[in-house]
This record gives structure tokens, C-alpha cells and sequence, in this order.
């Protein structure tokens, strides 16, 4: 064997092992997921397991890495168009419902207060505070350019941290109910309702029943 078809099978180890294991984390959590389950439902030893990552905690921290990068790639832009904040926040709760039905494991994985285990390790926990750090800095200025906040920081600092403990309350829900869906109607009447409250022009309103839920 060369040495590049070696490190070619190296790397579908190594990416086999990381797809075994996001399903089956995002599924059972990471206590409850061992080195066995992963080795047999990728097919691969053990030690081929160790030999890449070192640990099972090593297995973690990648898993979230991935999963936190594919995430925010796949997030909108901050710079939301519309005519006025009600048409901007269309466009925002639907672009960002269609990047989480895109990553599904992720947004398990990343949100799910499920995963926030003592026995995880602080390089893990680490990985997921860097996450929703960048995660509440995106929304922040998403949603200050929606409700055009730019001189009320703690404003769209308060319609983010709403935004994402909805959106984490989903992904807690779906570990009990897999099909539980993020509701982005009640989220659009909540935003508007929250951003009038501190005095926001919030623009026009349509009516509710438009927007899909995004499994």
C-alpha cells in the first residue's frame, strides 16, 4: 500500500467514525453513547477508534468541532434585506429555520442542555461555549439589522438570547420527541411583540399561519 492510499483510507476512517458518532451522540447523548456502539456501528476496531482520536472524550470534542462548524457556515448573513423590520424578520426566522433542518445532529448536539454533562470534559465544554458564543454574536447583529438597533445594543441582545433559548427548548424537546418542530410563527409574533415592547418600530405585519414549522 503507498502511502497516499494509506492516508486516503486514513481519512474515511477518520470521517466514519466522526458520522458514526454524531448519530449516534445526537441520539443518545454523550454518557450514554460508548467506544463499543461507535466501533460496531461504523465497523471499525477499537483501537482504530483510539488510534485516531486518542479518547472517547477525543471522539467528543471533534464531533462538536464539526458540528459547530458546519452550523455557523451555514448560517445567513448578519446583513438581512427588507423593506421594514416585520418583511426583514421573515427573512431571518426562514433562512435560519432552513440552515437547522440542514443540520439536524448539530443543532442537537450544540443546543441540547442534554449534552451539558458533568462527566464531559473541559475541552468539551469549551467547544461548546466557543459554539453559542459565535452562535448569540451572529444573532445580535442579525437582529439588530431586522428591528435597526444599531444604537440599542442590549436590545437585540435580549430579542437573541429569546431567539436562541427557543430554538434550544426545541432541540431539548427532540431528544423525548423527534419530531418536534421549531415553531416559527409563535417565534415572529414573540420577536415583534418583545421589540414593540421597548419601543421598536416593527413595520408591517402579516398574517399568522405563513411561516413553516422546520423539523
Amino acid at each position: 500500500m503507498t502511502e497516499a492510499s494509506a492516508r486516503e483510507r486514513g481519512m474515511r476512517s477518520h470521517d466514519a467514525i466522526l458520522d458514526t458518532a454524531t448519530e449516534l451522540m445526537s441520539q443518545h447523548g454523550y454518557a450514554a453513547t460508548s467506544i463499543s456502539m461507535i466501533s460496531a456501528a461504523c465497523g471499525l476496531p477499537a483501537s482504530s477508534l483510539y488510534w485516531h482520536f486518542g479518547s472517547k472524550d477525543g471522539i467528543y470534542v471533534a464531533v462538536l468541532e464539526r458540528a459547530r462548524t458546519a452550523l455557523l457556515a451555514a448560517l445567513p448573513p448578519v446583513d438581512v434585506p427588507g423593506a421594514d423590520a416585520g418583511h426583514r424578520l421573515d427573512t431571518f426566522l426562514g433562512s435560519v429555520g432552513e440552515s437547522f433542518q440542514r443540520h439536524p445532529h448539530s443543532l442537537k448536539l450544540l443546543l441540547a442542555v442534554g449534552m451539558l454533562r458533568q462527566d464531559a470534559s473541559t475541552a468539551a465544554l469549551a467547544e461548546l461555549r466557543h459554539y453559542r458564543d459565535a452562535l448569540l454574536e451572529w444573532a445580535q447583529d442579525s437582529l439588530s439589522v431586522v428591528f435597526d438597533l444599531g444604537g440599542r445594543p442590549e436590545v437585540s441582545d435580549e430579542l437573541a438570547r429569546f431567539t436562541l433559548r427557543t430554538a434550544s427548548g426545541t432541540a431539548v424537546a427532540r431528544w423525548f420527541e423527534p419530531a418536534t418542530s421549531l415553531e416559527i410563527e409563535p417565534l415572529r409574533v414573540a420577536l415583534l411583540a418583545l421589540a414593540a415592547h421597548h419601543g421598536v418600530p416593527v413595520g408591517s405585519s402579516r398574517s399568522a399561519g405563513h411561516a413553516p414549522d422546520v423539523s
